[in-house]
C-alpha cells in the first residue's frame, strides 16, 4: 500500500434544519462555507439538508443538475471557495424518480453522487423515493470515500469493505432521532472496527416537523475505533476532525483481518 502524505481535514456540520424552507438551509450552508473553508478540506452536512426528514418533504425535492437551485449554488459555493462539500439532500430526475441522493462537490465543482441504499419505510420513504441499485466508492483527494445515508448505517452487509482496503473513510450524513443515539455511535464504532476505516457521521440537532428531537452526536471514529472528535449535545457546533491516512494503512498492514473474511456478492 502506498501512503497518502495529504491528511484528509473534514468540517462536521451539526446544526439544526429548517423543515422544507430550502432557501433558509441554503443560507446556512453558505455562512458556513465562508467561515470554514479555509479550515478543512471537506465541509460534511447532515442528511436532506435543504428539506430536513418529513413526509412532506419530498414535495420540496429539486431538480438534479445544472438546472437545479440547489446544485447549482453547492457547484458555485465549492468552486468559490475551493474547498470540497458533502451531504445529502432530496433531488429528482424526473417527476417518477426522485431520491434521496449523497452528494460530494470538490474545489472545481466536479460531482460524485450515490443515491440512498436502504430506504425507511417507516418514515415513508420507500413509497416516495427510488433506490440506489449501484454501490459506489468516491476518490476525494487520493482518499477512497464510502457513502452512507442514515439508515444504510444498520446494513453492513452493503458497506463490508471488499478486500479489506476498497475504501479508507466511511462517510455517514443522517437525521438519527435522539431516542435511538446509542445506536448511532455504537453502529458507526462498529461499522469502523469490522471495516479497518475510518467512519464519520454527521446529524442533525433540533426538533422536526414530526416533533421528533435530534441529538446530533456527530463523531469521528478510527479505524480501531478511538473517537478523535465529537459535537457537543444538543447544540448548533462545527468541529474539524483530521484523518491520518498512515493509522489505517498501519493497522492494515498489522492486523489484516480482511484476509480471513467471507467472500460474497451483492445483487
Amino acid at each position: 500500500m502506498t501512503s497518502r502524505k495529504h491528511n484528509l481535514r473534514l468540517a462536521l456540520v451539526q446544526c439544526d434544519l429548517k423543515s422544507n424552507d430550502v432557501e433558509a438551509n441554503l443560507q446556512t450552508l453558505s455562512s458556513v462555507v465562508e467561515a470554514y473553508a479555509s479550515a478543512c478540506d471537506l465541509i460534511v452536512l447532515p442528511e436532506t439538508f435543504t428539506t430536513a426528514f418529513s413526509a412532506s418533504a419530498y414535495d420540496f425535492a429539486d431538480r438534479w443538475g445544472e438546472e437545479g437551485l440547489v446544485y447549482s449554488k453547492l457547484k458555485a459555493l465549492a468552486q468559490e471557495y475551493k474547498v470540497g462539500i458533502a451531504g445529502s439532500y432530496l433531488t429528482y430526475e424526473s417527476k417518477e424518480q426522485t431520491y434521496n441522493r449523497f452528494f460530494l462537490f470538490d474545489e472545481e465543482g466536479q460531482c460524485q453522487y450515490q443515491d440512498k441504499r436502504h430506504l425507511f419505510a417507516l418514515g415513508g420513504e420507500a413509497e416516495a423515493l427510488v433506490p440506489s441499485r449501484e454501490r459506489k466508492v468516491f476518490d476525494f483527494k487520493g482518499w477512497k470515500i464510502f457513502p452512507l445515508i442514515c439508515y444504510d448505517l444498520r446494513f453492513p452487509v452493503w458497506i463490508r469493505n471488499v478486500g479489506g482496503a476498497e475504501y479508507d473513510l466511511i462517510l455517514c450524513v443522517a437525521n438519527w432521532p435522539k431516542a435511538r443515539r446509542a445506536v448511532w455511535q455504537t453502529l458507526l464504532k462498529a461499522r469502523a472496527i469490522e471495516n479497518l476505516a475510518f467512519a464519520v457521521g454527521v446529524n442533525r440537532v433540533g426538533v422536526d416537523q414530526q416533533g421528533l428531537t435530534y441529538s446530533g452526536d456527530s463523531l469521528a471514529i478510527s479505524p480501531r475505533g478511538d473517537e478523535l472528535c465529537r459535537c457537543r449535545d444538543e447544540i448548533d457546533e462545527v468541529q474539524i476532525a483530521t484523518l491520518n491516512y498512515e493509522d489505517v494503512e498501519d493497522l492494515r498492514r498489522k492486523f489484516p483481518v480482511y484476509q480471513d473474511a467471507d467472500t460474497f456478492v451483492i445483487k
